[in-house]
């Protein structure tokens, strides 16, 4: 009987530093955040105007860096919102039934201090009901507008990563040196 203690204590004593093994499958052990999380931390979003424009900057920053702005930022990402309604159904009476509602960005990523590393126009459309009474029609319409932006946002953070990638891959390539997309509107010009 002492024997059977004895070999449970040896076997505490030689597993017991030894651990259960488990190790996160998506995060990192230490917090830490990995290489593409890291790189997405370090992306400046600009103010974007308007209320749809704030809203999808809010979802981008909880995407991009959901533990806060960084205060020393590698990239600029700069955006502007083009939002369009269309009336698809009607009714006899000429009342609209069935909309969508089509948001697009215009999206440019800029190294600090360096050239355009995106470029790009991103489309999300959603299609909602318009219903009887006048409030109700308007939470669908907000509704549609939140999904909107919630999937322009998951967009914008998928391309913002793979162009952060590919640069990180050869930063040295042609296609990196021009200046802005966008008008002298949003700080640039064509150069």
């Amino acid at each position: 009987m002492w024997w059977s203690r004895a070999l449970l204590l040896f076997a505490v004593l030689v597993l017991g530093p030894v651990g259960c093994g488990f190790r996160p499958m998506y995060g990192t052990p230490s917090g830490a955040a990995s290489g593409v999380d890291a790189d997405l931390a370090t992306v400046r979003i600009e103010p974007i105007k308007d209320r749809t424009g704030q809203q999808l900057r809010n979802a981008l920053l909880q995407r991009l860096s959901p533990r806060g702005e960084a205060a020393d930022y590698a990239y600029s990402l700069q955006i502007k919102l083009t939002e369009t309604v269309n009336n698809l159904g009607f009714r006899k009476d000429t009342f609209a039934t069935v909309a969508n509602m089509s948001i697009t960005a215009q999206v440019q990523l800029s190294k600090n201090g360096g050239g355009l590393i995106l470029g790009d126009n991103v489309t999300t459309t959603v299609y909602f009901d318009y219903l009887g009474p006048r409030y109700a029609s308007v939470a669908t319409e907000r509704d549609a507008e939140e999904r909107t932006l919630s999937q322009l946002a998951d967009d914008i953070r998928n391309r913002v990563a793979l162009a952060i990638q590919r640069y990180q891959a050869n930063p040295n390539d042609e296609r990196y040196r021009q200046r802005s997309l966008f008008l002298d509107d949003m700080g640039g010009g064509r150069r």
